[in-house]
Protein backbone atom coordinates (compact mmCIF):
# COMPACT_ATOMS: atom_id res chain seq x y z
CA UNK A 1 0.00 0.00 0.00
CA UNK A 2 1.57 3.06 -1.17
CA UNK A 3 1.96 6.24 1.22
CA UNK A 4 -1.17 8.04 -0.39
CA UNK A 5 -3.52 5.52 -0.39
CA UNK A 6 -2.64 4.85 3.24
CA UNK A 7 -3.04 8.61 4.25
CA UNK A 8 -6.10 8.88 2.33
CA UNK A 9 -7.68 5.57 4.05
CA UNK A 10 -6.75 7.13 7.43
CA UNK A 11 -8.19 10.40 6.67
CA UNK A 12 -11.25 8.06 6.26
CA UNK A 13 -11.58 6.62 9.16
CA UNK A 14 -11.00 9.33 11.17
CA UNK A 15 -14.13 11.52 8.68
CA UNK A 16 -16.50 8.34 9.27
CA UNK A 17 -15.19 8.43 13.12
CA UNK A 18 -16.44 12.09 13.24
CA UNK A 19 -19.83 11.44 11.50
CA UNK A 20 -20.60 8.90 13.84
CA UNK A 21 -19.32 10.36 17.05
CA UNK A 22 -21.79 11.47 20.08
CA UNK A 23 -20.59 15.31 20.35
CA UNK A 24 -21.27 18.04 17.50
CA UNK A 25 -18.67 18.18 15.27
CA UNK A 26 -19.80 20.54 12.70
CA UNK A 27 -21.10 22.98 14.94
CA UNK A 28 -19.19 25.69 14.83
CA UNK A 29 -18.06 28.42 17.45
CA UNK A 30 -15.18 30.94 17.22
CA UNK A 31 -14.31 34.66 18.23
CA UNK A 32 -14.22 37.42 16.02
CA UNK A 33 -12.47 40.58 17.77
CA UNK A 34 -14.97 40.74 20.67
CA UNK A 35 -17.51 38.65 19.13
CA UNK A 36 -18.26 35.17 19.87
CA UNK A 37 -19.96 33.70 16.46
CA UNK A 38 -21.54 30.14 16.23
CA UNK A 39 -22.42 28.45 13.08
CA UNK A 40 -24.91 25.60 13.60
CA UNK A 41 -28.65 23.82 12.24
CA UNK A 42 -29.93 20.46 11.35
CA UNK A 43 -30.53 18.07 8.60
CA UNK A 44 -33.65 16.25 8.69
CA UNK A 45 -35.05 13.63 6.27
CA UNK A 46 -38.49 12.91 6.90
CA UNK A 47 -40.86 10.34 5.76
CA UNK A 48 -44.41 10.79 5.74
CA UNK A 49 -47.59 8.41 4.40
CA UNK A 50 -51.49 10.19 4.33
CA UNK A 51 -53.76 7.53 4.71
CA UNK A 52 -57.66 8.45 3.65
CA UNK A 53 -56.73 11.77 2.55
CA UNK A 54 -53.95 13.57 0.68
CA UNK A 55 -53.51 17.61 0.87
CA UNK A 56 -51.51 18.27 -2.30
CA UNK A 57 -48.86 21.48 -3.11
CA UNK A 58 -46.42 23.04 -0.99
CA UNK A 59 -48.69 22.81 2.23
CA UNK A 60 -48.50 18.90 2.01
CA UNK A 61 -45.37 18.30 4.09
CA UNK A 62 -47.29 19.94 6.66
CA UNK A 63 -50.57 18.78 7.89
CA UNK A 64 -52.47 21.69 9.46
CA UNK A 65 -56.47 21.57 10.66
CA UNK A 66 -57.48 23.47 7.70
CA UNK A 67 -56.05 21.47 5.36
CA UNK A 68 -57.67 18.59 5.78
CA UNK A 69 -59.76 17.42 2.86
CA UNK A 70 -63.26 17.17 3.17
CA UNK A 71 -65.20 13.59 2.49
CA UNK A 72 -66.58 15.30 -0.81
CA UNK A 73 -63.04 16.72 -2.15
CA UNK A 74 -61.71 14.21 -4.69
CA UNK A 75 -58.71 14.02 -2.37
CA UNK A 76 -60.60 12.63 0.49
CA UNK A 77 -59.99 9.04 0.12
CA UNK A 78 -56.65 8.79 -1.37
CA UNK A 79 -53.26 7.59 -0.06
CA UNK A 80 -49.94 9.36 -0.30
CA UNK A 81 -46.41 8.94 -0.02
CA UNK A 82 -43.66 11.11 0.48
CA UNK A 83 -39.89 12.30 1.19
CA UNK A 84 -38.82 15.46 2.15
CA UNK A 85 -35.16 17.01 3.98
CA UNK A 86 -37.20 20.59 3.49
CA UNK A 87 -37.26 20.70 7.64
CA UNK A 88 -33.57 21.51 7.23
CA UNK A 89 -32.13 24.07 8.41
CA UNK A 90 -29.15 26.67 9.49
CA UNK A 91 -28.81 29.30 11.99
CA UNK A 92 -25.99 31.97 12.59
CA UNK A 93 -25.72 33.67 15.74
CA UNK A 94 -23.58 35.70 17.52
CA UNK A 95 -23.17 37.25 21.36
CA UNK A 96 -20.89 40.70 21.82
CA UNK A 97 -20.39 42.13 25.32
CA UNK A 98 -20.70 46.15 24.62
CA UNK A 99 -20.93 49.30 26.50
CA UNK A 100 -24.82 49.03 26.06
CA UNK A 101 -25.02 45.59 27.32
CA UNK A 102 -24.47 42.22 25.86
CA UNK A 103 -25.94 42.47 21.78
CA UNK A 104 -27.17 38.94 20.54
CA UNK A 105 -28.33 38.47 16.77
CA UNK A 106 -29.85 35.29 15.54
CA UNK A 107 -30.41 34.64 11.96
CA UNK A 108 -32.12 31.04 11.19
CA UNK A 109 -33.47 29.49 7.73
CA UNK A 110 -35.12 26.62 6.11
CA UNK A 111 -35.81 25.27 3.16
CA UNK A 112 -39.95 25.49 3.05
CA UNK A 113 -40.05 28.38 0.99
CA UNK A 114 -41.75 28.54 -2.05
CA UNK A 115 -42.50 24.70 -3.76
CA UNK A 116 -40.10 23.37 -6.43
CA UNK A 117 -39.95 20.54 -8.33
CA UNK A 118 -40.11 16.91 -7.57
CA UNK A 119 -39.65 15.25 -10.39
CA UNK A 120 -35.63 15.55 -11.51
CA UNK A 121 -33.82 18.45 -8.83
CA UNK A 122 -35.93 18.57 -5.81
CA UNK A 123 -35.21 22.13 -5.33
CA UNK A 124 -36.35 24.10 -2.13
CA UNK A 125 -36.12 27.56 -1.72
CA UNK A 126 -34.49 28.94 1.30
CA UNK A 127 -36.28 31.00 3.90
CA UNK A 128 -36.16 33.17 6.58
CA UNK A 129 -37.39 31.92 10.04
CA UNK A 130 -35.56 34.12 12.41
CA UNK A 131 -34.20 37.08 11.88
CA UNK A 132 -33.65 40.11 15.66
CA UNK A 133 -31.33 41.44 17.25
CA UNK A 134 -31.44 41.91 20.79
CA UNK A 135 -29.79 43.90 23.40
CA UNK A 136 -29.98 42.58 27.20
CA UNK A 137 -28.48 45.13 30.18
CA UNK A 138 -29.34 44.52 33.45
CA UNK A 139 -32.78 43.17 34.28
CA UNK A 140 -34.18 45.11 30.90
CA UNK A 141 -34.35 43.32 27.30
CA UNK A 142 -34.95 44.82 23.84
CA UNK A 143 -35.57 42.73 20.53
CA UNK A 144 -36.21 43.96 17.08
CA UNK A 145 -36.43 41.98 14.18
CA UNK A 146 -38.35 38.42 13.34
CA UNK A 147 -38.77 35.87 15.79
CA UNK A 148 -41.53 33.55 17.47
CA UNK A 149 -44.48 35.68 18.65
CA UNK A 150 -45.06 37.43 22.52
CA UNK A 151 -48.32 35.58 22.17
CA UNK A 152 -46.85 31.81 21.34
CA UNK A 153 -45.32 29.44 24.49
CA UNK A 154 -42.97 27.13 22.81
CA UNK A 155 -42.10 25.55 25.30
CA UNK A 156 -45.49 24.68 26.66
CA UNK A 157 -45.96 23.18 23.19
CA UNK A 158 -46.49 19.17 22.94
CA UNK A 159 -43.61 18.26 20.61
CA UNK A 160 -44.85 16.87 17.30
CA UNK A 161 -42.55 15.38 14.82
CA UNK A 162 -43.34 17.84 11.98
CA UNK A 163 -43.38 22.24 11.94
CA UNK A 164 -47.31 22.21 12.85
CA UNK A 165 -48.69 22.80 16.14
CA UNK A 166 -52.12 21.46 17.61
CA UNK A 167 -55.00 23.08 17.19
CA UNK A 168 -55.65 24.45 20.13
CA UNK A 169 -51.53 26.33 20.26
CA UNK A 170 -50.78 29.35 18.73
CA UNK A 171 -48.11 29.40 16.48
CA UNK A 172 -46.66 32.27 14.68
CA UNK A 173 -43.32 34.04 13.84
CA UNK A 174 -43.44 37.68 12.81
CA UNK A 175 -41.65 41.05 13.34
CA UNK A 176 -42.34 42.70 16.35
CA UNK A 177 -40.65 45.22 18.74
CA UNK A 178 -40.24 43.50 22.30
CA UNK A 179 -39.32 44.66 25.86
CA UNK A 180 -38.79 42.21 28.90
CA UNK A 181 -38.31 43.18 32.49
CA UNK A 182 -36.78 40.23 34.32
CA UNK A 183 -38.06 40.61 38.18
CA UNK A 184 -35.94 37.50 38.82
CA UNK A 185 -34.03 34.70 37.23
CA UNK A 186 -37.27 32.80 35.60
CA UNK A 187 -39.87 35.61 36.13
CA UNK A 188 -40.53 38.00 33.47
CA UNK A 189 -42.68 40.23 31.89
CA UNK A 190 -42.85 41.30 28.33
CA UNK A 191 -44.41 43.85 26.04
CA UNK A 192 -44.48 44.02 22.32
CA UNK A 193 -45.71 45.67 19.46
CA UNK A 194 -46.04 43.24 16.81
CA UNK A 195 -46.89 42.89 12.69
CA UNK A 196 -50.41 43.19 11.88
CA UNK A 197 -52.44 41.35 9.60
CA UNK A 198 -55.67 40.54 9.16
CA UNK A 199 -55.48 36.72 8.44
CA UNK A 200 -56.27 34.37 5.37
CA UNK A 201 -59.26 35.58 3.69
CA UNK A 202 -59.01 32.21 0.63
CA UNK A 203 -61.14 29.66 -0.03
CA UNK A 204 -64.43 31.28 0.23
CA UNK A 205 -64.52 31.40 4.07
CA UNK A 206 -65.79 35.17 4.11
CA UNK A 207 -69.52 36.29 3.03
CA UNK A 208 -67.52 40.28 2.35
CA UNK A 209 -63.98 39.74 2.26
CA UNK A 210 -64.03 43.90 1.90
CA UNK A 211 -60.30 45.34 1.96
CA UNK A 212 -58.33 45.24 4.98
CA UNK A 213 -55.84 47.94 6.30
CA UNK A 214 -53.41 47.82 8.82
CA UNK A 215 -52.87 50.72 10.77
CA UNK A 216 -52.17 50.10 14.42
CA UNK A 217 -49.79 47.14 15.03
CA UNK A 218 -51.08 44.01 17.87
CA UNK A 219 -50.03 44.91 21.28
CA UNK A 220 -49.38 41.91 23.64
CA UNK A 221 -48.34 41.69 27.28
CA UNK A 222 -46.70 38.27 28.45
CA UNK A 223 -46.20 37.46 32.11
CA UNK A 224 -43.55 34.75 32.80
CA UNK A 225 -42.94 32.48 35.66
CA UNK A 226 -40.72 29.38 35.81
CA UNK A 227 -38.59 27.05 38.32
CA UNK A 228 -37.51 23.70 38.37
CA UNK A 229 -40.92 21.96 38.82
CA UNK A 230 -41.95 23.75 34.85
CA UNK A 231 -43.50 27.11 34.06
CA UNK A 232 -46.65 29.10 33.56
CA UNK A 233 -47.31 31.95 31.26
CA UNK A 234 -50.79 34.40 30.83
CA UNK A 235 -50.66 36.17 27.87
CA UNK A 236 -53.25 39.11 26.19
CA UNK A 237 -53.18 40.42 22.88
CA UNK A 238 -55.08 43.60 21.52
CA UNK A 239 -55.63 44.42 17.75
CA UNK A 240 -57.52 46.61 15.51
CA UNK A 241 -59.04 45.75 12.33
CA UNK A 242 -60.10 48.32 9.44
CA UNK A 243 -62.49 46.94 6.72
CA UNK A 244 -63.61 49.31 3.94
CA UNK A 245 -63.40 51.95 6.47
CA UNK A 246 -65.41 49.72 9.13
CA UNK A 247 -63.55 49.60 12.45
CA UNK A 248 -63.37 46.94 15.78
CA UNK A 249 -61.22 46.00 18.20
CA UNK A 250 -59.97 42.23 18.50
CA UNK A 251 -58.42 41.02 21.72
CA UNK A 252 -57.42 37.21 22.98
CA UNK A 253 -56.01 35.80 26.45
CA UNK A 254 -54.29 32.74 26.62
CA UNK A 255 -52.90 30.57 29.73
CA UNK A 256 -49.88 28.04 28.74
CA UNK A 257 -47.28 25.87 30.95
CA UNK A 258 -45.63 22.55 31.02
CA UNK A 259 -45.22 20.44 34.59
CA UNK A 260 -41.85 18.32 34.84
CA UNK A 261 -42.70 15.44 37.05
CA UNK A 262 -40.16 12.76 38.04
CA UNK A 263 -36.68 12.40 35.86
CA UNK A 264 -37.11 13.56 32.29
CA UNK A 265 -41.34 13.33 32.09
CA UNK A 266 -42.93 16.62 30.61
CA UNK A 267 -46.45 17.74 31.04
CA UNK A 268 -48.50 20.27 28.21
CA UNK A 269 -51.15 22.19 28.78
CA UNK A 270 -52.93 25.32 26.92
CA UNK A 271 -56.22 27.64 26.47
CA UNK A 272 -57.19 30.56 24.55
CA UNK A 273 -59.87 32.34 23.76
CA UNK A 274 -60.63 35.51 21.50
CA UNK A 275 -62.83 37.85 20.21
CA UNK A 276 -61.10 38.34 17.20
CA UNK A 277 -58.54 36.53 17.98
CA UNK A 278 -58.00 34.62 14.07
CA UNK A 279 -54.61 33.73 13.26
CA UNK A 280 -53.31 34.13 16.75
CA UNK A 281 -55.57 30.75 17.49
CA UNK A 282 -54.76 27.79 15.85
CA UNK A 283 -51.80 27.63 13.16
CA UNK A 284 -52.47 30.87 12.62
CA UNK A 285 -54.26 31.14 9.30
CA UNK A 286 -57.57 32.28 10.21
CA UNK A 287 -59.07 35.80 9.39
CA UNK A 288 -60.55 37.53 13.08
CA UNK A 289 -62.94 39.87 11.38
CA UNK A 290 -65.41 40.06 8.63
CA UNK A 291 -67.89 42.50 6.85
CA UNK A 292 -71.72 41.53 6.55
CA UNK A 293 -73.70 41.05 3.62
CA UNK A 294 -74.25 44.79 4.79
CA UNK A 295 -71.10 45.56 5.17
CA UNK A 296 -70.66 45.93 8.73
CA UNK A 297 -67.78 44.69 10.14
CA UNK A 298 -68.03 41.92 12.88
CA UNK A 299 -65.46 39.77 15.22
CA UNK A 300 -64.80 36.14 15.18
CA UNK A 301 -65.28 34.54 18.48
CA UNK A 302 -62.60 31.49 18.61
CA UNK A 303 -61.39 29.22 21.68
CA UNK A 304 -59.29 26.21 21.58
CA UNK A 305 -56.76 24.16 24.39
CA UNK A 306 -54.89 21.18 24.02
CA UNK A 307 -52.79 19.01 26.43
CA UNK A 308 -50.19 16.02 26.24
CA UNK A 309 -47.23 14.25 27.78
CA UNK A 310 -43.89 13.11 27.11
CA UNK A 311 -42.23 10.06 29.17
CA UNK A 312 -38.75 9.40 29.39
CA UNK A 313 -38.41 5.46 29.09
CA UNK A 314 -34.86 5.77 29.43
CA UNK A 315 -31.88 8.11 29.00
CA UNK A 316 -32.07 8.14 25.06
CA UNK A 317 -35.86 7.24 24.10
CA UNK A 318 -38.81 9.61 24.88
CA UNK A 319 -42.61 8.93 24.02
CA UNK A 320 -45.23 11.55 23.64
CA UNK A 321 -48.77 11.71 23.28
CA UNK A 322 -50.93 14.52 22.71
CA UNK A 323 -54.53 16.16 21.71
CA UNK A 324 -55.60 19.36 20.76
CA UNK A 325 -59.01 21.27 19.85
CA UNK A 326 -60.15 24.29 18.75
CA UNK A 327 -63.54 26.08 17.40
CA UNK A 328 -65.13 28.83 15.63
CA UNK A 329 -68.47 30.48 17.21
CA UNK A 330 -71.03 29.15 15.06
CA UNK A 331 -73.11 32.75 15.74
CA UNK A 332 -70.51 34.22 13.24
CA UNK A 333 -72.27 31.77 10.72
CA UNK A 334 -75.84 31.55 11.32
CA UNK A 335 -76.58 35.01 13.36
CA UNK A 336 -78.08 38.11 11.87
CA UNK A 337 -74.82 39.66 11.33
CA UNK A 338 -72.78 36.52 10.26
CA UNK A 339 -69.34 36.80 8.56
CA UNK A 340 -68.30 32.92 7.67
CA UNK A 341 -69.55 30.90 4.99
CA UNK A 342 -70.24 27.44 5.04
CA UNK A 343 -66.67 26.81 4.32
CA UNK A 344 -65.24 28.66 7.48
CA UNK A 345 -63.87 26.26 10.01
CA UNK A 346 -66.34 25.22 12.56
CA UNK A 347 -64.07 22.78 15.12
CA UNK A 348 -61.44 20.72 14.81
CA UNK A 349 -59.33 17.97 16.51
CA UNK A 350 -55.94 16.02 16.24
CA UNK A 351 -54.35 13.01 18.13
CA UNK A 352 -50.51 12.72 17.97
CA UNK A 353 -48.38 10.20 19.51
CA UNK A 354 -44.70 10.00 19.08
CA UNK A 355 -41.45 7.75 19.95
CA UNK A 356 -37.95 9.39 19.71
CA UNK A 357 -34.83 7.42 19.83
CA UNK A 358 -31.07 9.65 20.58
CA UNK A 359 -28.90 6.65 20.18
CA UNK A 360 -25.96 9.55 20.21
CA UNK A 361 -25.95 12.71 21.28
CA UNK A 362 -26.83 14.58 17.53
CA UNK A 363 -28.37 11.73 16.11
CA UNK A 364 -32.25 11.71 16.30
CA UNK A 365 -34.94 8.95 14.98
CA UNK A 366 -38.49 9.14 15.17
CA UNK A 367 -41.72 7.52 14.64
CA UNK A 368 -45.43 8.72 15.05
CA UNK A 369 -48.72 9.37 14.03
CA UNK A 370 -51.18 11.86 13.25
CA UNK A 371 -54.59 11.33 13.42
CA UNK A 372 -56.83 14.44 12.40
CA UNK A 373 -60.75 15.94 12.07
CA UNK A 374 -62.39 18.93 11.23
CA UNK A 375 -65.88 20.31 10.39
CA UNK A 376 -66.93 23.19 8.60
CA UNK A 377 -69.90 25.44 9.55
CA UNK A 378 -72.55 24.35 6.63
CA UNK A 379 -71.90 20.32 8.58
CA UNK A 380 -68.96 18.47 5.81
CA UNK A 381 -66.55 16.81 7.51
CA UNK A 382 -62.99 15.34 7.26
CA UNK A 383 -60.61 13.36 8.58
CA UNK A 384 -57.02 12.40 7.87
CA UNK A 385 -54.49 9.71 9.54
CA UNK A 386 -50.64 10.42 8.96
CA UNK A 387 -47.59 8.04 10.01
CA UNK A 388 -44.23 10.26 9.98
CA UNK A 389 -41.03 8.93 10.64
CA UNK A 390 -37.64 10.98 10.38
CA UNK A 391 -33.74 11.04 10.75
CA UNK A 392 -32.27 13.82 12.02
CA UNK A 393 -28.74 15.22 12.53
CA UNK A 394 -28.05 18.33 14.43
CA UNK A 395 -24.60 19.99 13.93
Amino acid sequence: MGPKRYFRNILGLLFAMLIFTSSSVFGLTFEVKDTNVSIGGYAKFLMMYDIDGTVQGGSGDMLTMYSIPLDDASSADTNDFRMTARESRFFVKTKTNAVIGLVQTHVEGDFYGNDGTETWSNSRTFRMRHAYGQITRGKHSFLAGQTWSTFMDLAAMTPRLDLVSDPGASFIRQAMLQYRYDFAKGNNLTLAVENPDRGATYGGTLVNVGTSEEKMPDFIAKYWYSGSWGHISPKAVVRMFDLDGENAMGWGISLTGHLNIGKGHRFYAGALYGDGIGRYGGVGVMSGAGLTVDNEIETIKFWGAYTGATFSLSDTVKWTIGVGYSENDEDAYTGSNAVLTGSAHKEGMTLQSNIKWCPYKDWELALGFVDASREVMDGREGDQTRIQSYVKYTF
